[in-house]
């Protein structure tokens, strides 16, 4: 589910604290980041993007942020949505072409896994960004993965969802939760950051 998106919303703006991530058992790694608050103010529709400047607590970098207007964000949301089933599409005919393929010539076996490559690719990352898309742009804002600096917008936290924090060293366990999630994948995501907790660095010593 995309985003909801109003004219004004609270957001945070996030440094993140270590270069690589850190491993936090399993097979997972996870980052930490430093927030602070900001309020994105949206251009009335039809309006181009308003530029703005923030300045990081963190590394003292002055972020500049494109904030596009209501109905220019959810066009974004839209098409990115359509490029997830494309990617999709691209995938599922890829492999029935591969499942019925006859002729196993080499140049058509190549192409067909490229289809499926393609096709995978593009429908994961688009249906991540649509996800993730709330109309800020700049320095990876509204892209998938861990960016140097990230912006979020701010929900209420669900009650039955406390913050992960160890209470020897107060590292934090972070997990993607919001109104614009599954509830079962966000119940999903919640488990395995309270496994990364348990598992971290701090309990083991």
């Amino acid at each position: 589910m995309p985003q909801a998106i109003a004219q004004r919303q609270e957001a945070t703006v996030s440094h993140r604290v270590n270069f690589w991530g850190r491993p936090s058992g399993g097979s997972t790694v996870s980052w930490d980041y430093e927030s602070q608050k900001w309020v994105v103010k949206r251009p009335d529709d039809g309006s181009p993007a308003l530029h703005r400047t923030v300045r990081c607590e963190v590394c003292n970098k002055a972020l500049h942020y494109a904030i596009h207007s209501v109905e220019a964000t959810r066009r974004r949301q839209a098409r990115r949505r359509a490029g997830a089933y494309a990617g999709l599409v691209v995938l599922l005919v890829s492999l029935v072409s591969l499942i019925t393929l006859e002729d196993s010539g080499a140049i058509r076996i190549a192409l067909t896994a490229t289809g499926i490559l393609v096709g995978a690719v593009l429908g994961w990352v688009s249906g991540l960004a649509a996800a993730d898309d709330m109309g800020v742009t700049g320095h990876g804002a509204a892209w998938p993965g861990a960016t140097k600096h990230a912006v979020e917008l701010v929900e209420p936290r669900p009650e039955e969802l406390p913050e992960l924090v160890c209470a020897l060293c107060c590292h934090r366990e972070e997990f993607p939760w919001g109104s614009h999630y599954r509830k079962g994948f966000v119940r999903k995501q919640y488990q395995a950051a309270a496994t990364r907790l348990e598992n971290h660095a701090c309990r083991r010593a």
